[in-house]
């Protein structure tokens, strides 16, 4: 069966993956200050390992007993962790860096026609995006739970092959549509920042990270999806997780890498600006901090009385404090 060796390359990749990147991983995620990023990055890329490797054990043909006990168990626990950590990548992807229009020659801050957030965090934009995000999840989840159900009764340990095996439910294919969904979404949002910042991107690295990862990462997940859905429709029962593993593994190598990259182009605050492209007096403006690569709000005008850096920090931690995104 090509399931067994499918987990082992996944789990091997992750590892792998995993030993290159700790250095990244202890300067940008250990040492930050804690928040919502660096809780689910964490979480995503120790729990995937550990659920890959009992999988391993658990459908490798390698367990001389299981008891159909651990078989029901795992069944369902295994399936809504790989639920939480697809929500958990989309999430991540969702909460990107702000990239705003500024006026080129005063290089301040206005709230008027100057300057138009286009990936910010407008109460539109993080609506929109909420709102995706928990239409995706919960469509997938009850597809996902509709099936578990469904055949769950087919659950057994089979001694011949030393596996747990089960009967796949006719419609679980469907599950993969809602994330592609998503992405597209996601991803047509990027492509209209890149349009906007269009030849900015050299001289400013954290946006040319940010769109270079962030395609990658949509070449990937894509692949990775339709490639499982049309396995699922079309192949047998013995190849059903052809790429389930491989898939999980090489997306959350993808989002780790993207996380990883977008920290280490700065240091604790960046503040970088390009100058004007000669379609009017605007530059492309980006923002990032190393503790959370997420979006954040838009421009502030400023006070009478108080500097335009000052207000602009203050209003962006009281609309921090609005989505408890402060840390």
């Amino acid at each position: 069966m090509p399931a067994p060796w499918e987990a082992i390359l996944g789990f091997a990749l992750l590892i792998y993956d995993h030993i290159l990147t700790f250095t990244d991983e202890v300067q940008y995620i250990w040492k930050a200050k804690k928040s919502p990023v660096v809780v689910m990055f964490l979480l995503n890329r120790y729990i995937t390992p550990i659920v890959l490797a009992i999988d391993i054990y658990d459908k490798g043909g390698i367990a001389p007993n299981i008891p159909r006990k651990f078989c029901v168990t795992w069944y369902f626990m295994e399936a809504f962790w790989y639920i939480i950590s697809f929500g958990i990548v989309h999430a991540l992807v969702a909460m990107r860096v702000r990239i705003s229009i500024v006026d080129d020659d005063t290089r301040t801050h206005h709230a008027g026609a100057q300057v138009a957030a286009i990936w910010g965090r407008p109460r539109w934009i993080v609506i929109l995006l909420v709102v995706l995000w928990l239409t995706y999840f919960c469509t997938t989840f009850g597809i996902l739970l509709a099936s578990l159900f469904t055949k769950a009764h087919t659950l057994h340990y089979e001694p011949l092959l030393k596996l747990c095996y089960l009967s796949i439910a006719p419609f679980l294919w469907a599950c993969w549509v809602p994330p592609l969904i998503l992405e597209v979404i996601l991803f047509t949002l990027s492509c209209l920042q890149a349009f906007q910042a269009g030849k900015f991107t050299s001289q400013t690295p954290v946006v040319y990270v940010l769109f270079r990862d962030g395609a990658l990462h949509f070449i990937v997940i894509f692949s990775c999806s339709i490639f499982n859905m049309v396995t699922w429709i079309a192949a047998p029962p013995t190849l059903v997780a052809l790429a389930k593993y491989f898939g999980i593994a090489m997306v959350n190598v993808m989002i780790s890498r993207l996380v990883l990259n977008l920290r280490s182009c700065q240091g604790e605050s960046m503040l970088a600006y390009a100058p004007s492209s000669g379609r009017g007096p605007s530059a492309i403006q980006v923002h990032i901090s190393v503790d959370e690569v997420e979006l954040e709000g838009p421009a502030w005008k400023s006070k009478p009385g108080i500097p335009e850096d000052q207000d602009h920090t203050e209003a962006d931690r009281k609309e921090a404090r609005a989505y408890g995104l402060e840390v």
